[in-house]
């Protein structure tokens, strides 16, 4: 009885390591314009996988927070999001400030028009339009349509859409300069009105249905990098850009 007890125990502990599936939502995104697919994996916790069907690089949302997982050679590199920003500003004049670590109704908010309009729907979603003006400087009255759902359910789907557009913006601040700041509060500000499910029929939800993952599938992969780490980096790619070097 002791040794059946004992192999009892030690089968469950195996279970357990290994991580049981668990429930959880899957939401599928087609970006029009680019024929792509983007897909959302969140866990019954909150936390979210998401990617762009095909490539191996990968974002995952633990926590609250955004990591940035590049896979190369099928070895994976880790950064927090908030991290790289942090380590943008040490190595370039400060863009970000801290802005990642701004809590929510804390952030700047974006000088954009806000309309509400009809209600529709999208990926069997339901949802309202709103009239969005403000995002093009050259012409502040166009407005952009965004299908916008207030359904709980899809709110991590949208913390992970949210952050993995801006892991997009980061790494283009020393292009567009104190532009990236901008375009990340235009972002929060739509984003707090609730999750976009369509955006002027070249970004929208597809489906959004039950599905179960292993807990593991949500874990990172290594060790994210240091802002030292990260700075380094960043020193090292401009010393190379630099003409003649």
């Amino acid at each position: 009885m002791r040794r059946l007890l004992g192999l009892l125990i030690a089968g469950a502990a195996s279970l357990a390591a290994a991580g049981p599936a668990s429930a959880g939502l899957r939401a599928i995104y087609i970006d029009v314009a680019k024929a792509k697919q983007l897909q959302i994996d969140v866990y019954d916790n909150g936390d979210a996988r998401i990617a762009e069907v095909g490539n191996e690089d990968y974002g995952l949302l633990i926590g609250g927070d955004f990591y940035i997982v590049d896979v190369e050679a099928g070895k994976p590199t880790v950064a927090k999001l908030k991290d790289v920003a942090a380590a943008m500003d040490r190595v370039l004049p400060p863009i970000f400030k801290g802005l990642f670590d701004l809590a929510r109704g804390q952030e700047p908010k974006a000088p954009l028009k806000i309309e509400p309009g009809e209600t529709a729907s999208a990926g069997g979603r339901e949802g309202r339009v709103y009239h969005v003006r403000g995002l093009d400087s050259t012409n502040p009255d166009k407005p952009t349509d965004y299908l916008i759902s207030a359904d709980p359910e899809l709110k991590p789907v949208g913390d992970a859409l949210e952050s993995f557009m801006n892991a997009a913006i980061v790494p283009a601040a020393p292009l567009i300069g104190a532009g990236a700041a901008e375009l990340i509060a235009e972002t929060r500000t739509i984003f707090a009105i609730g999750t976009p499910i369509d955006v002027g029929g070249r970004f929208r939800l597809n489906l959004a249905d039950k599905a179960a993952f292993p807990a593991a599938y949500f874990r990172l992969p290594a060790r994210p990098q240091s802002v030292e780490q990260l700075v380094a980096a960043m020193k090292l790619s401009m010393q190379k850009a630099k003409p003649g070097e």
